[in-house]
């Protein structure tokens, strides 16, 4: 660790302007170990890599998110690891204990700086309901008597630290909840223990419940059907016949926004659900004799490794939709000057850079196409409110409808048979062929024009 480092100094003009990529990448600093990441979410951060006496592979360890941690300070940081490592000590192992010796509000507050964040492609929806359920149930932050009276039998956990919540501790704050909120209680199980997992990262998550003391909720059952299908296909997917492209007209006339239009068009045709396709870069979309996506992660990778999806030809006719206008029709919503960010993602946003409710958004994708699922649902004559979510409830039911094959429906949606089942609602062949019996269109479905 005497060896001075050859790497290019880096300063924090340097490091402000440093782009994002598709991928994760990082710069060496200054001191040897010390990496200047930048992800590709736009996140930049701080690390040090080091090597253990006794472990067999290189380790790394976080010091601190840019700008909050300069240059200089990231050094130093640097610096006094190298001298721990020296005598013997394991950062991680500090670092663990630092965490389990936090309370568990202060824990929180941190988790959602760090973690719970746009930049981290959660939603504003999902942020809001977590805080939302953490509010009042575990910061006590409401005036409601009632949930004071209940939550006055309970210990009040968010002063406790990590390391001495128990399982039980828990069990009795989620009976206290359930005496009110079944649904909140479950709500609250499951996101204090992705915040354990995600936050704290030890096995021993008190969190834990297993499932059956958790509360019986409803299953969402909702999709369309194989009328209904058609209507809301024809409604979000509308092609001019004289130059193969979309016709705006058509979406002004209605006041549809197109991106987000074929966006829902997508999720119908794949079943991905909205954060996987909403994010999805022209990079990580494979054209040619099999075409295919591959994501990033999915609800499900830390369970599984698949990440690669075949696409049905009206997902690629969608996409081939989407090339004709993105490069070369300076009025289309899919268009944005060379050297924008947009550009990489197959569903851009326009309200990037815009302020949106008192703050800039910095959405490069869509990311809450509701508002227009709601209106492509009433102009197809589907009266009845429906989730987002329920674009991959359609596709599932759709697609076990026309191939009674559970295998390959779980392969498609990237879960297991016992999840595609409930997907399914369960009122083979190849995926793709699968995806392709399915009748998106009704018999006035538009052909794609080829244009030069």
């Amino acid at each position: 660790m005497g060896k001075k480092s050859k790497a290019k100094n880096l300063t924090d003009a340097i490091c402000r302007d440093l782009p994002r990529l598709d991928k994760d990448y990082f710069k060496p600093g200054d001191y040897p170990g010390l990496e200047f990441w930048v992800r590709a979410g736009g996140t930049k951060a701080w690390r040090f890599q080091y090597k253990i006496k006794g472990k067999k592979y290189q380790q790394r360890k976080t010091i601190g998110k840019y700008p909050v941690i300069g240059v200089v300070e990231a050094t130093k940081r640097a610096k006094e690891l190298s001298s721990k490592i020296y005598n013997g000590e394991d950062p991680k192992e500090e670092a663990k204990l630092d965490i389990l010796n936090m309370q568990l509000g202060a824990a929180l507050r941190s988790y959602y700086q760090e973690e719970l964040t746009v930049v981290n492609q959660y939603s504003i929806k999902t942020i809001q309901g977590i805080k939302g359920v953490f509010g009042p149930w575990v910061f006590r932050n409401t005036y409601d008597t009632d949930i004071l009276n209940r939550l006055s039998k309970t210990e009040d956990l968010q002063y406790k630290k990590l390391s001495s919540i128990k399982p039980k501790m828990f069990k009795s704050l989620f009976n206290v909840v359930s005496s009110r909120s079944p649904i909140q209680a479950n709500r609250l199980q499951s996101y204090l223990r992705k915040f354990w997992y995600d936050f704290v990262k030890t096995t021993d998550n008190p969190f834990f419940l297993k499932k059956k003391y958790k509360n019986t909720e409803n299953v969402y059952l909702d999709f369309l059907d194989k009328t209904e299908l058609p209507r809301v296909m024809k409604t979000l997917v509308r092609i001019d016949d004289r130059s193969g492209r979309l016709n705006y007209n058509y979406y002004n006339e209605n006041r549809l926004k197109p991106v987000s239009c074929l966006l829902l068009a997508f999720l119908l045709t794949t079943g991905r659900r909205l954060k996987e396709a909403g994010s999805l870069t022209w990079t990580r979309y494979t054209q040619g004799e099999k075409p295919r996506i591959h994501l990033a992660k999915t609800k499900t990778s830390k369970k599984n490794n698949k990440l690669v999806f075949k696409l049905g030809e009206e997902a690629v006719n969608i996409l081939q939709l989407i090339e004709r206008d993105r490069l070369n029709n300076p009025e289309s919503s899919f268009y944005f000057p060379i050297g924008d960010e947009r550009n990489k993602y197959i569903f851009p946003s326009k309200a990037y850079g815009r302020k949106l409710k008192g703050k800039v958004s910095k959405a490069l994708f869509v990311q809450d196409p509701g508002a227009t699922w709601n209106s492509v649902l009433k102009l197809s004559g589907v009266q009845r409110h429906m989730k987002i979510h329920s674009t991959r409830h359609s596709f599932a039911t759709n697609f076990y409808r026309v191939t009674k094959d559970l295998k390959a429906l779980a392969e498609a949606l990237g879960t297991t048979e016992e999840q595609a089942s409930k997907y399914a609602k369960l009122d083979g062949e190849p995926v793709v062929e699968g995806i392709n019996k399915i009748k998106f269109f009704d018999d006035e479905k538009p052909i794609l024009k080829q244009v030069n």
